[in-house]
C-alpha cells in the first residue's frame, strides 16, 4: 500500500516552503504501513520470538523455540470459533502429509490466541498431529505485521478455494464440531475481530515467506506456503 498524498492547488504549490534540513522529530517507533508480504526483520524476529506462546499443556514456550533449530510453517488462524479458519485447518488436514514434512525437515504450528484450554478439542476436531499455540495477549500477531482488523468487505464475497461453507452454514459446522468433540464454550475463543496469517520461519532468525489476511477468508493456499518452504 501506498501512503496517501495530498494534492496541492497551484497557490500551495507556489506557496511551498522548502524541507527542513534539521532531523526529524518523529518518533523512531512510528507503525509501519501494512503490507500483505513483506518479510520479517531481524528485529521483528527478535521481538517475536522472545514472545511466549502457551502449549496445550499449558506450559509456556519462547515463540522463537518453535523455529530455532528447524524450518517452520506457521499458521497464525483467526480464533478458534473462526468458520473459515476451521475450513482452512480441514484443507490442511487433508493436503498436507506429515510424512513428506519430515522427510523433508520441516515442521508445522498452529498459532490461536484466546485459551490453551481449547487446544486439545480443536486437535481433535481436525485430527491434527500438529502442535497448536496459543498467543493469548495477541503480541506476536501485532509483531509481525498482522495488524489489519477484520471488517465487512466486498472482497470477501470472492470466496477463496478452501472456504466450504456459506455464513449461516459455517456457523453450523462450528456448532457441530464444538458439540461432537466437547469444546470448552466457556473458555475464551480469541479476538473476532484478528486476521492471521502464515509464515516460513528459521532455522534461527530467518523468513523466507510471509503472508498476512486481509479479510476473513484470505489465507493463503496451503500448497502455496509448503511450495515456499520447499516441499
Amino acid at each position: 500500500m501506498q501512503p496517501q498524498q495530498r494534492l496541492l492547488n497551484s497557490n500551495e504549490q507556489s506557496s511551498r516552503k522548502k524541507p527542513s534540513s534539521r532531523p526529524s522529530t518523529a518518533p523512531s517507533n512510528f507503525a509501519h504501513v501494512f503490507d500483505e508480504n513483506a518479510l520479517p526483520t531481524k528485529r521483528q524476529l527478535l521481538d517475536a520470538a522472545s514472545c511466549v506462546v502457551v502449549a496445550e499443556n499449558g506450559i509456556r514456550v519462547p515463540f522463537g523455540d518453535l523455529f530455532r533449530e528447524q524450518k517452520t510453517v506457521v499458521i497464525f488462524i483467526r480464533h478458534f470459533w473462526c468458520p473459515l479458519c476451521q475450513d482452512y485447518m480441514f484443507s490442511i488436514a487433508n493436503t498436507v502429509d506429515p510424512q513428506v514434512l519430515k522427510q523433508s525437515g520441516i515442521n508445522l504450528v498452529i498459532i490461536s490466541n484466546g485459551s490453551y484450554n481449547m487446544i486439545k478439542s480443536y486437535r481433535q476436531i481436525f485430527r491434527t498431529p500438529y502442535a497448536v499455540y496459543t498467543d493469548p495477549s495477541s503480541r506476536i500477531y501485532g509483531i509481525l505485521g498482522m495488524t489489519v482488523k477484520a471488517v465487512e468487505s466486498k472482497a470477501e464475497q470472492r470466496r477463496s478455494s478452501y472456504v466450504r461453507h456459506s455464513r449461516a452454514g459455517g456457523i453450523a459446522m462450528v456448532i457441530a464440531n464444538a458439540l461432537r468433540v466437547g469444546m470448552p464454550v466457556w473458555e475464551k475463543a480469541g479476538d473476532p475481530t484478528q486476521l492471521g496469517g502464515e509464515f516460513v520461519l528459521g532455522p534461527g532468525m530467518t523468513a523466507s515467506y510471509a503472508h498476512r489476511m486481509r479479510s476473513r477468508s484470505s489465507h493463503a493456499p496451503i500448497v502455496r506456503v509448503l511450495t515456499a518452504a520447499g516441499v
